[in-house]
């Protein structure tokens, strides 16, 4: 239990630290707004500095701006949902200050949308390996729409949040400034979910075959998890095996070898998965 915790704390500390120098060392620079509250950061001391305010660090608009989402998001969905997101949250804002003191990279806009993408990608997989998220914008989607917009989506919620960071970037940095963003959005949601994934992925099949029983014994044979059930088909009045098994992407090539060899009329039906809990081992 407390080597799960650690490899947790350190998937969120090296998460954080990679999602910070991208933010803050590649696009920040470049004024590449890519959404999230580091974006309204990023519009926030520009149009300061413009006016001839003081220059506004992203770390300090991360932590101002996140505090009253803690405690609107303590009051509405309770401790056990916003705990982890407050650590991993503050940790995300010393990082940003750690990576302030470092050079920042002054060059085009497309390597720092590339390498400020990658960086950024990377960090947020890491963090979601971890079990937590950065706050900010994910954070204000999840309390809106338990506390308000139960008919908008999650995932919709996010977007239009963060849509409308990157509009109020292209009004603050031009058009140009605006299309290098959401390139480098692009390759963040990229990066982010083969981090989170993994590179390979998991595929489950169902499989329909009057030879169910081989289907299956021949999996298991492979070390290839899978289940069987027994169905009455009672338009044709006959009975059919229902095979469901769960496999890495590169066992999918044996998986349909064995099935051809043994049922060429079975249907197959193949899906991707998200996650597989449990002590069976899929890695493959």
């Amino acid at each position: 239990m407390l080597q799960k915790s650690l490899v947790q704390y350190g998937l969120l500390l090296s998460g954080t630290a990679l999602l910070a120098v991208g933010v803050q060392n590649f696009l920040e620079p470049a004024g590449l707004v890519a959404g999230g509250i580091s974006g309204l950061g990023m519009i926030l001391d520009d149009v300061s500095q413009k006016f001839g305010g003081p220059m506004i660090p992203l770390w300090l608009v991360n932590t101002v701006c996140n505090v009253p989402l803690f405690v609107w998001a303590w009051r509405i969905q309770g401790r056990q949902f916003v705990g982890r997101t407050i650590l991993t949250s503050l940790l995300f804002s010393v990082m940003l200050y750690f990576a302030s003191l470092f050079p920042y990279y002054h060059g085009d806009f497309f390597t720092a949308a590339a390498y400020g993408g990658i960086l950024s990608g990377a960090g947020l997989g890491l963090v979601l390996r971890g079990g937590a998220t950065t706050g900010g914008v994910d954070l204000a989607a999840a309390v809106l729409h338990h506390s308000a917009l139960r008919h908008i989506s999650l995932p919709t919620l996010v977007f239009l949040l963060d849509a409308a960071i990157i509009l109020l970037g292209m009004v603050t940095f031009g058009a140009t400034h605006t299309l290098y963003a959401v390139l480098s959005v692009g390759i963040m949601e990229k990066v982010m979910h083969i981090t989170a994934e993994g590179i390979h992925g998991q595929r489950a099949a169902i499989i329909f075959s009057e030879h169910g029983i081989q289907v299956k014994d021949a999996l298991v044979k492979q070390n290839i998890f899978a289940l069987i059930a027994q169905r009455q088909m009672f338009v044709q009045k006959e009975q059919q095996w229902v095979v469901f098994c769960v496999f890495s992407q590169k066992e999918l090539p044996l998986v349909k070898s064995i099935l051809i060899n043994i049922d060429r009329n079975a249907f197959f039906l193949v899906a991707d998965i998200r996650e597989v809990l449990g002590e069976q081992s899929f890695s493959g």
